[in-house]
């Protein structure tokens, strides 16, 4: 039987004592994560580290990984963060001064510096400027690549505004042009269907600390078939090469697949307990996931305006929705909204100007109540 968000509701102690809506920020544990991350404690605390029994645990969660995005586990890469996962990007193609990329303004800081950072080997970023608005029109988008643009990289999902992406109107508008397509899925995966198989996009990565509901410091990359054949290694290490065991005779053969990513000394507790995070939302089912927290966060878009808020970003069309819903008040000061919703227990960001709240699969009905009624009219 599927867990169903009661269910789930009853695996998270802190919404025993919080309305918690940020997950868009940092997730709380639910308690089989803590536990399985225990465990590993546990047991390398009184017995010997044997690799061969955590590889297999390993390799049980790239597969759920995989299952996640749809897609082989031979394409998937661990990873420290969203940051870590672009840096592989940034720093493992073959790039040439007049190469460019393309962006978007006002995206997270972590898909803007590590392009940034080309500059010193003649690589331009070029920004998207409609995003001031909250949208993206992906023709708009796709007419800024040139001849000399090798990457287009997006988020699936707008951190501030909770604008939607469209990846697959986007990936069919690259279609045929030398442009691999680059996607920051943190605001996504965990909470909306992400099927690359209908998807096609060259390169996708995520830390496990928001939607994803796992530990901080651990993540994950997609790498498909046209980023693998092109991009080199960062930092090549044991866990690189086919003869990972061996340890005398040095083969610089790589892996065939995107575990050459991952050099050395893998991050088992937080990879165990991001696995233990996606095998609740693989329980829960993900369309029944997307579609609480869609209804979730459309709820407060309708009922916010009725109380005198702003929203951030109204969506015009399905399509354009997400989990995040970042709202503002015309007379009131964000910073004292956002202490008094905590005094209140309700747990919301603070961004520049503007409030941001993001329902999970687990959030309820009187979760939102709890917020709105904390807020002034």
């Amino acid at each position: 039987m599927p867990l169903t968000p009661q269910e789930m509701r009853a695996l998270y102690p802190i919404a025993r004592r919080y309305a918690y809506l940020d997950h868009a920020a940092i997730a709380p544990l639910a308690t089989p994560v803590r536990s399985t991350i225990e465990v590993f404690l546990g047991r390398l605390t009184e017995e010997p580290f044997e690799p061969a029994h955590w590889e297999r645990f390993r390799s049980q969660v790239r597969g759920r990984i995989a299952e996640l995005l749809a897609v082989g586990p031979e394409s998937i890469a661990f990873t420290k963060n969203t940051t870590s996962g672009l840096g592989l990007v940034a720093a493992g193609l073959d790039w040439e001064a007049g190469d460019n990329i393309v962006g978007v303004d006002r995206e997270f800081p972590a898909n803007i510096y590590p392009w940034m950072g080309l500059k010193r080997k003649g690589v331009e970023l070029r920004l998207y400027p409609g995003a001031q608005n909250g949208r993206i029109d992906v023709k708009a988008l796709v007419r800024l690549c040139d001849q000399c643009t090798r990457v287009l990289a997006i988020s699936a999902v707008q951190f501030w505004t909770g604008f939607r992406t469209d990846l697959a109107a986007l990936s069919t508008q690259l279609k045929g042009r030398d442009v691999l397509l680059v996607v920051d899925a943190i605001q996504a995966a965990g909470a909306l269907r992400l099927d690359l198989r209908a998807t096609p996009v060259d390169f996708l990565c995520a830390g496990a600390q928001k939607w994803l509901l796992g530990p901080i410091g651990v993540g994950f990359a997609y790498v498909g078939p046209r980023m693998l054949e092109r991009l080199s290694p960062v930092t090549i290490g044991t866990d690189s090469v086919v003869r990972d065991e061996e340890y005398f005779e040095y083969d610089l053969t790589l892996k065939p697949d995107a575990r050459r990513f991952e050099e050395a000394a893998p991050n088992y507790p937080g990879i165990l307990g991001m696995g233990a995070a996606i095998n609740l939302l693989l329980r829960a089912g993900l369309p029944a996931v997307e579609d609480a927290v869609l209804r979730l966060a459309d709820r407060l878009r309708d009922e916010l305006p009725t109380r005198g808020y702003e929203l951030v970003l109204k969506p015009m069309s399905p399509s354009e929705r997400s989990g995040v819903v970042s709202f503002r008040h015309p007379r009131m000061v964000p910073a004292e909204l956002q202490t008094r919703l905590r005094e209140a227990g309700v747990i919301i960001s603070l961004r520049g100007d503007f409030l941001r709240a993001s329902p999970h699969y687990y959030n309820s009905d009187e979760d939102l109540d709890r917020l709105l009624e904390a807020l002034p009219q």
